[in-house]
């Protein structure tokens, strides 16, 4: 997430379709979102995997978990697909003058505004937010110690992952860094508590 959003061009936020047009048409564009699409896809692995590993009574959140993560992950990747790799072929005939710059944002406002597309990815979100949270309490019944804390700041992140699309640049880059770090923190509690010491296994 934080190479996504760093890396990506902000010209779209501008109110200049050229400037938006050639950001559209940077490599880095594509580059970026698919760091984009790979992040999320990882937060459907890591709910598929607490599901499959967390044990005892939390495992029946876990499983809730795997199936919001997977069914999330792959709602979304429709619509981060054709903005990655629609919007740069867009961006690129206009740069190669093949196509009139008022032409290419009423397709890029007609690809973006998509019904099906747009409420494929919302309801992907969601059900991801809904995966980050259950995984941030599944973690907590079943760890042990003062690591119990430790999925709740990227569960929290993961939920908000919606709502930061509107915030202005340097707020997006701002969450990007905090969702490496927070994942960081999550994978290096994981690491301490298995295999060696391993996820305590609650009764029943």
């Amino acid at each position: 997430m934080a190479v996504y959003l760093g890396l990506r061009p902000y010209g779209d936020h501008s109110q200049d379709p050229a400037v938006a047009l050639a950001a559209f048409a940077q490599p880095l564009w594509v580059v970026a979102h698919l760091a984009g699409m790979a992040a999320l896809a990882s937060v459907g692995w890591v709910a598929v995997r607490c599901s499959e590993l967390v044990p005892g009574k939390a495992s029946r959140i876990a499983r809730w978990c795997g199936w919001c993560g997977l069914v999330g992950a792959g709602l979304v990747m429709p619509y981060y697909g054709v903005e990655a790799l629609a919007l740069h072929e867009l961006g690129r005939a206009v740069s190669a003058e093949d196509l009139a710059p008022d032409q290419a944002m009423a397709l890029v406002e007609a690809v973006r505004g998509n019904f099906v597309g747009v409420s494929l990815f919302a309801a992907g979100l969601l059900m991801l937010a809904a995966a980050g949270l259950l995984a941030a309490l599944a973690w907590q019944r079943a760890a042990h110690g003062g690591l119990r804390w430790a999925g709740w700041p990227l569960g929290g992140l993961v939920a908000l992952v919606l709502p930061q699309y509107y915030l202005p640049p340097a707020g997006r880059v701002t969450f990007g860094v905090a969702f490496a770090v927070a994942a960081l923190a999550w994978a290096g509690a994981a690491w301490a508590q298995s295999p060696r010491h391993g996820l305590r296994r609650a009764p029943g």
